[in-house]
């Protein structure tokens, strides 16, 4: 039980918006692209699974760990990918980018990054930390149903899901008994002022 007692303690704290939105949002273009996944590149099995960095921070977004694979995303998969942004829900103003190919699902936040296969093994799901001050973690991830589904300690209970909404429109994020509705960005938000400082900054 130590996983989902872990997992509950995340779900259940405290969260600020303010702080959400004090952090930049990606700042390389790239990072808002959909680019066709036909089946270029290096497939992602051949990709090593990716992890947080010891010196990751919530400032500072980490590279894209799919960009050499363009292998078509897996038969009853719906495409996730994007910058999204919660507009309404507990972890308003959160932001979290998502890189899909094959079966693989990379959901990186700032330095934070939980990359999977989803094929419901602990083996092959995220083994990193919960958050940038939180414990280890390890989590199944599967897809069924086109709900991306995450079980901490690979255990029956659901901790996290996301989905789309019926019209594709938006991501679907429950975390926890927390839900939440994301907004796709399209590009880089020069009007949100973290962004266009951290912008600015990597110009100089």
């Amino acid at each position: 039980m130590g996983a989902i007692r872990t997992a509950a303690k995340t779900f259940l704290s405290k969260t600020d918006p303010s702080v959400y939105l004090a952090l930049p949002r990606p700042i390389d273009p790239a990072d808002y692209e959909l680019p066709e996944l036909d089946g270029s590149g290096v497939p992602v099995a051949e990709i090593p699974l990716d992890g947080t960095k010891d010196d990751a921070s919530p400032e500072v977004w980490a590279p894209r760990s799919l960009a050499a694979s363009r292998e078509p995303l897996a038969p009853g998969f719906p495409d996730l990918r994007g910058v999204w942004e919660v507009y309404e829900g507990r972890m308003t103003g959160s932001v979290q980018r998502i890189e899909q190919a094959g079966n693989r699902i990379t959901i990186t936040v700032g330095g934070l990054v939980h990359d999977m296969f989803c094929d419901g093994t602990l083996e092959n799901g995220v083994d990193d930390i919960g958050g940038f001050s939180g414990s280890r973690i390890r989590v199944a991830a599967s897809m069924e149903d086109g709900v991306h589904k995450l079980r901490p300690g690979g255990k029956k209970v659901v901790a996290v899901t996301r989905r789309l909404s019926d019209d594709g429109t938006e991501l679907l994020w429950r975390y926890g008994p927390g839900k939440n509705r994301c907004r796709r960005l399209t590009e880089v938000p020069m009007d949100h002022a973290p962004t266009r400082a951290a912008v600015e900054a990597a110009q100089r």
